[in-house]
């Protein structure tokens, strides 16, 4: 019995970390979020949403944006226009999320991708004045980014960054007008990239200084 009692809580110790991690949690409120803004805007929830009608709610369009509204820079975030697009990014935020959140904790992946994807809203609005902006795939590639070169994260983690990447790059060449891949999908790739290197290099410098002070209890990322 004590096996299997250890086995259960187990068991449920790693379902509660599942229920609790910021970046499932991001993944399931952006599929809520949609539904509520059907609901607000009598749509079907496979419907296509309006970016005009958005713009009440937080999507942004460059040439109209002041920047005392910097809190439609996050909230854009969480408006989509076509269902697919968002359930690509759920998916990808969550089960990314989920392997990096295993090697590098709650805090920092969410960061990673909450900043990342705000910096870029910032920059297409400079950039792209006269585009609608929101979705969360900018948030997504920098996490993907940061997933790819930060080490330590499983391989299904890293299957599903590169999954994210090629799909979200394919459609900015194959699918999409542009031709080629978007500034607002290359930008957060870089910053995501940069962050990797920067926390797996101070991880290093953790562990060499452990070292040097005679501990063995750190791990050297590969």
């Amino acid at each position: 019995m004590a096996p299997a009692s250890a086995t259960v809580i187990s068991y449920g110790v790693r379902t509660m970390k599942w229920f609790t991690s910021p970046l499932l949690l991001w993944a399931v409120s952006l599929v809520a979020v949609w539904c509520a803004m059907a609901f607000a805007l009598h749509q079907s929830v496979w419907g296509q949403q309006s970016s005009r009608d958005l713009m009440v709610f937080g999507a942004i369009k460059g040439e109209y944006f002041d920047w005392t509204q910097g809190w439609k820079l996050v909230a854009s975030q969480w408006l989509h226009v076509k269902a697919p697009h968002m359930l690509l990014n759920a998916f990808v935020i969550g089960g990314v999320g989920l392997a990096v959140e295993a090697r590098w904790g709650r805090v920092l992946p969410g960061v990673i991708a909450l900043i990342g994807g705000t910096l870029t809203q910032a920059l297409l609005v400079i950039l792209e004045p006269r585009e609608f902006i929101s979705g969360a795939s900018q948030a997504y590639m920098a996490l993907c980014g940061f997933a790819l070169v930060a080490g330590g994260v499983s391989r299904v983690g890293l299957g599903l960054a590169w999954i994210g990447l090629l799909i979200g790059i394919a459609i900015d060449v194959y699918i999409s007008s542009h031709g080629q891949i978007k500034v607002g999908h290359f930008f957060p790739i870089i910053f995501g990239i940069a962050s990797g290197v920067i926390a797996k290099a101070q991880s290093k410098s953790r562990f060499d200084d452990r070292a040097k002070g005679g501990s063995g209890f750190a791990k050297p990322l590969d």
